[in-house]
């Protein structure tokens, strides 16, 4: 009981954090763009508004920026500094590759590293990631824990014991997260087991 509650309570901290952590960012960019917006809604005319023009000006800069940002990350510099962020520094937080991917595919955008979701023979069948193959064919998966994604264990197979999945990494996250209900409508429609 004691170890539901306590990884429940972690879920709920690695879940927050990252919503936190925007929202502090983007108080804190706001605040250090609200006298240039300030200026702008004032040569516009725009400063004596029953709305409060400056704070929207700095959230259209905010934007603008994400947009110029995300044209960055998909050319050939901006790709390789984020490569080697993740690679390097983003590592060290478990389960971040796995959670990127998730939230890109729930936000409908294309995922470079998109883990394929497989069956693994472990008190029955389990779904997993397919997250490498080693040298000699052996498969490296991470079996999630239920219903917390972000916990598991890393496991070792032989190439033939591991069966493939049609199951999207979403639909997989999804069905652990709610402990297995739906399961029968999922596997139908990807005609799984």
């Amino acid at each position: 009981m004691l170890s539901v509650i306590s990884n429940t309570i972690k879920g709920g901290i690695f879940f927050l954090f990252p919503i936190v952590i925007i929202l502090l960012f983007f108080e804190k960019i706001i605040h250090i763009l609200q006298p240039l917006a300030t200026k702008i809604s004032a040569g516009i005319g725009l400063e004596n508004s029953a709305w409060d023009f400056p704070y929207i000006i700095a959230i259209i800069i905010i934007l603008l920026f994400c947009f110029l940002a995300g044209t960055v990350a998909k050319l050939g510099a901006g790709k390789w500094m984020v490569g080697w962020i993740e690679d390097h520094i983003l590592t060290l937080f478990p389960g971040y590759q796995l959670m990127k991917n998730t939230l890109q595919a729930n936000a409908g955008l294309e995922s470079d590293k998109e883990f394929p979701v497989v069956f693994v023979p472990i008190d029955g069948w389990m779904i997993a990631f397919h997250v490498d193959t080693l040298a000699n064919g052996n498969i490296v998966v991470f079996v999630p824990s239920a219903p917390s994604t972000w916990e598991g264990n890393v496991v070792v197979f032989e190439k033939d014991k591991v069966k493939a999945s049609n199951l999207s990494q979403k639909d997989a996250t999804q069905l652990m997260r709610r402990l297995g209900v739906g399961a029968a409508e999922i596997f139908a429609k990807h005609k799984e087991l």
